[in-house]
């Protein structure tokens, strides 16, 4: 497994200490830095995750790549051209062959769509409605650079009224203000056009009570002196909405994006928890678990902390099991950060479910519990934390912080 953060290598307003330091060898070795797991453990894990997968037969949370193509260049992106060259080995599925897919699918809870750009599809909205028809979908996603305002709105806006009782959710990457966002992407205008698209989807979502818009800033060595800057605009434009903060992981264009303090990321956390006392944060909407998604946001962050400072035992993860991943040329992994294919959708008649019990998929399973496989991937992450009894409790107390939050804001107004 890789390890997401060098967090010697780039000055910032903490300064280094002794685990910092191993912190920073663990990323040159690509080792992670973590406490041991134990043979109970293991165990225990293994035996949940492969329950699951045979009892719902598919992943619940599928991330669907639909696209190879983007309109930036991002420096800290892992899906880029030589990961693509090394992994990607055939063309890219047809909307027939997705079909097929989803016809192996007999529930699907959460769906994104990405890439690339997934709005860079003519029939990004059929695409998306088919999936909604065919394996009973419960929420769907799709992340954006938001770099073509009208189109994306447009889009946003076909997939609400042909699907009016599915949740949707829109995010849109924001990573610094001004020069830093462009600097990061890679393109001149990206920042004006990032904020002109989440100000026009907040527009759309007043007229739609099941869509919802976030704002996502990955936390890179490039704009991790920026995080109280990026903090205070995205509050300014994005008030009534979450803020998702990720971590740069994998090998990026830029091989130092990942060196990143961890005081940045808890900064980032500090500042949310602080909008969140003052009763200055809504978080998630859209449908009636909107607020527990709010609430698993937090306490994602401090378990992603305690990863990156070697504090949290391995392993206890659902890849594999609750989460998945499918790539645009038909592979299927359990993980976006494991490269290792289960097989191809072409050579198992488009089938999901046959591949997600097969003895490839098993193995794997296997191999993640006794290894204390674990890394800063948020959606894996999410979906693990479900079946990890630490993670309610922390879940729990930042729902009553939320709610806390949202009497004193009522008793402002």
């Amino acid at each position: 497994m890789p390890t997401m953060v060098n967090s010697q290598a780039a000055p910032f307003a903490t300064p280094p200490n002794d685990e910092a330091a191993a912190l920073a060898v663990s990323a040159v070795t690509r080792k992670p830095l973590q406490r041991p797991v134990s043979r109970v453990r293991a165990a225990v894990y293994g035996g949940i995750t492969e329950a699951l997968a045979r009892t719902l037969r598919t992943p619940q949370y599928l991330i669907l790549f639909v696209s190879d193509r983007c309109w930036m260049r991002c420096a800290h992106c892992w899906f880029n051209e030589d990961w693509k060259e090394r992994e990607l080995s055939r063309p890219s599925l047809t909307f027939e062959e997705y079909e097929k897919v989803a016809r192996s699918i007999r529930q699907l809870y959460f769906l994104s769509l990405t890439g690339g750009e997934a709005f860079q599809r003519e029939d990004i909205v059929e695409l998306a409605t088919m999936f909604r028809k065919t394996c009973k979908l419960g929420r769907y996603q799709i992340p954006t650079s938001g770099y073509r305002t009208a189109r994306i709105v447009e889009a946003a806006e076909k997939l609400l009224i042909a699907n009016p009782n599915t949740p949707f959710r829109v995010d849109v990457s924001l990573d610094g203000v001004q020069a830093v966002h462009n600097g990061i992407r890679r393109i001149a205008d990206g920042f004006d056009k990032a904020v002109a698209t989440i100000k026009a989807l907040n527009t759309l979502k007043r007229r739609h009570a099941h869509f919802d818009v976030g704002v996502i800033t990955t936390i890179s060595r490039a704009n991790q002196a920026s995080v109280r800057e990026i903090a205070a605009f995205v509050e300014q434009i994005h008030p009534d909405g979450e803020w998702m903060v990720n971590i740069a992981r994998g090998e990026g264009r830029d091989p130092t994006a990942t060196q990143v303090d961890p005081n940045a990321y808890r900064l980032a956390q500090d500042l949310i928890e602080e909008r969140i006392a003052r009763g200055a944060y809504k978080g998630h909407g859209g449908h009636w678990s909107a607020r527990w998604l709010s609430a698993k946001n937090s306490a994602r962050r401090d378990i992603i902390f305690e990863i990156i400072n070697g504090e949290r035992p391995g392993g206890g993860c659902a890849a594999g099991s609750l989460g998945g991943v499918v790539y645009s040329d038909g592979s299927v992994k359990v993980c976006e950060m494991l490269d290792a294919p289960l097989g191809n959708l072409r050579d198992h008649d488009y089938d999901l479910a046959h591949i997600w019990a097969s003895a490839a998929a098993r193995g794997m399973r296997r191999q993640i519990q006794a290894t204390g496989c674990q890394c800063t991937q948020e959606c894996f992450l999410s979906v693990s934390m479900l079946i990890q009894p630490d993670a309610w409790r922390r879940m729990a107390g930042a729902r009553r912080r939320l709610a806390a939050g949202a009497v004193r804001t009522q008793a402002a107004d």
